[in-house]
């Protein structure tokens, strides 16, 4: 087992390299679950390189279902305090927390199969992620009827078991998530928008808080997206969203360089998974520094 984590933990590092050689940045692949230990281990990668050997840009390839929208604030936080520039990379999806997480970059690169989601709050409840606007939806149509008098005793029971505290847990996530994706566009994706398209017009700081209050709006609508899994293409996030969207097919080393660390992480997931938790979360580290002549004159 040694021998096999070893090979795994080498080529999966090769795969960085190329990554990082192709973008010119540190780079990070980041797969599995947005979980309350994700902020540590993000940091400790980062940390274990002396700063000095650091790039001031990172590109993190992202692949995750979603989960805690604190620990991707935690993470982010971390991620700025070290980096100027970060580019996110989607090769096949960031739903829910990983689309708030993602959202925080200042490029965001995505090809027609990937897919962000809805902005839907999470939480690990009985050993499973569950989404909350779910819960927030059918409490507020129970509760228009119990006001309308037209609750049902099946419908009575169901309130009788709602717990008001996971109510009101799951409505401070949901304004939690759209306050982040607010700041984060306006400052960060949105920070070289001067000019609008159209009449180019100059962009002021209230214009970026407006577009980015209407995307995370938009985002956080299920009633438009209609379930929680379901995921947005990147030509949706385009045309519906108003989201600028790199396309990483069209630039040939890039797309080579995310379909081999992609395709690698993936398959040795699903062949050994008692092997994630080293595989998910690593870097590596591009450095610009000039090669040093040790020769004596």
């Amino acid at each position: 087992m040694a021998e096999v984590r070893n090979f795994i933990e080498n080529m999966l590092h090769l795969r960085l390299i190329e990554l990082a050689s192709v973008r010119k940045s540190d780079a990070m692949a980041i797969y599995g679950p947005m979980d309350m230990n994700l902020p540590a281990l993000v940091r400790d990668s980062i940390e274990a390189t002396s700063s000095e050997y650091r790039n001031d840009i990172l590109t993190i390839q992202l692949n995750t279902g979603g989960g805690l929208v604190d620990s991707v604030e935690k993470t982010v936080e971390i991620l700025r305090h070290h980096y100027e520039s970060i580019d996110f990379i989607i090769p096949g999806q960031a739903m829910s927390a990983g689309t708030v997480f993602a959202l925080s970059a200042d490029n965001i690169y995505m090809n027609y199969f990937s897919q962000l989601g809805p902005i839907d709050p999470q939480f690990y409840v009985d050993g499973q992620w569950i989404p909350g606007l779910g819960y927030l939806e059918k409490f507020e149509e129970l509760n228009e009827k119990s006001r309308d008098g037209t609750l049902t005793p099946l419908e009575y029971g169901l309130v009788q078991k709602l717990d008001l505290a996971d109510i009101h847990r799951f409505e401070q996530a949901r304004e939690h998530s759209v306050e982040l994706l607010e700041k984060w566009l306006s400052t960060y994706k949105f920070k070289n928008w001067t000019k609008t398209e159209g009449r180019g017009t100059e962009v002021t700081p209230t214009m970026k808080q407006m577009r980015a209050k209407q995307i995370g709006q938009d985002l956080n609508n299920t009633k438009r997206w209609h379930a929680h899994s379901r995921g947005i293409s990147m030509q949706t996030l385009q045309d519906e969203v108003g989201l600028k969207i790199e396309d990483f097919d069209k630039i040939t080393d890039l797309r080579k360089s995310v379909k081999n660390l992609h395709s690698f992480i993936e398959e040795y997931i699903f062949m050994e998974p008692e092997l994630m938790l080293p595989l998910v979360r690593t870097g590596y580290y591009y450095s610009t520094q000039p090669e040093v002549d040790h020769e004596k004159d």
